[in-house]
């Protein structure tokens, strides 16, 4: 399993690494940046982790769903055209990443397993990777919850699934991409790295995945033509990988509980404990 994360590595590595060179969003930020060595690690062990919580949580959902929907109703998802089936899978998997990226923003228990992912204060497509194990499978549940209870083919959602996994690492890389008038539908770093700023202005938007729409309809979008000039949360969380796991599980102080709970309704790019 280890060698899979290495392959992974290398792969996406010699992709995106020279992309990044190539059309950089900032021009003066380095390879071997701060945290490089933690996000490293996320890429090595936490894929682990959440494959095997994911794994779990898909069986649980197959469960139910199997007394709950008839199975007529999958029958006839998979009976319709590939691409109307597909459209549909992602129109409904991209809704419920909007909910569960709201979700774990307003909900204090879940924004301290999500502050691990946007703790990182420089992005590149290998920050897209510094995700807490129970945040990650979180999100990756409700995102497969209409899928898996709808009855989707096997193949429409595998391929929702790597179309999900690459626009993952090109919102966080630091790529400059110009798609015209498409930047008003499609997710794009610009749009994603402002999800991650540290400016009061960027507090809780830009929660789409992969189009824009959900932002537009919620009013939560702010897309500026400048870039942002910070990024992350401060200095509330460490900055080595094992203290990033352990951070949520730490009882919060008394005396921090009201600030906490004021940052948590400002939006994530505040400094949080």
């Amino acid at each position: 399993m280890l060698s899979d994360a290495l392959w992974l590595l290398g792969f996406t590595a010699l992709l995106f690494v020279p992309l990044e060179r190539l059309l950089p969003l900032h021009g003066d930020q380095r390879l071997r940046r701060p945290g490089l060595a933690t996000d490293l690690l996320h890429v090595l062990l936490s894929g682990f982790i959440i494959r095997a919580g994911f794994v779990v949580s898909l069986s649980g959902i197959g469960l139910i769903t199997a007394r709950l929907i008839p199975d007529s109703i999958g029958m006839s998802v998979r009976s319709q055209p590939d691409w109307l089936e597909f459209a549909e899978l992602f129109i409904l998997s991209d809704l419920c990443f909007y909910i569960a990226h709201r979700i774990v923003h307003a909900v204090p228990g879940l924004w301290r397993f999500h502050a691990v992912h946007h703790s990182s204060e420089q992005l590149d497509w290998l920050a897209s990777f510094r995700v807490h194990p129970v945040d990650q499978i979180f999100n990756a549940t409700l995102i497969a919850l209409p899928g898996i209870a709808l009855g989707f083919s096997h193949e429409t959602l595998v391929l929702y699934a790597l179309l999900y996994r690459w626009h993952a690492l090109l919102l966080h890389s630091n790529i400059r991409i110009d798609l015209g008038p498409l930047n008003s539908v499609i997710a794009t770093p610009h749009f994603h790295h402002w999800h991650h700023a540290d400016q009061t202005e960027a507090h809780d938007r830009n929660f789409g995945g992969q189009i824009i729409l959900w932002d537009r309809l919620f009013r939560t979008a702010y897309v500026p033509r400048t870039l942002p000039q910070r990024y992350g949360i401060g200095d509330s969380l460490p900055g080595d990988y094992i203290g990033q796991l352990a951070a949520p599980f730490k009882p919060v102080a008394p005396d921090k509980t009201e600030s906490v709970t004021a940052m948590v309704q400002v939006g994530p790019s505040q400094k949080r404990c």
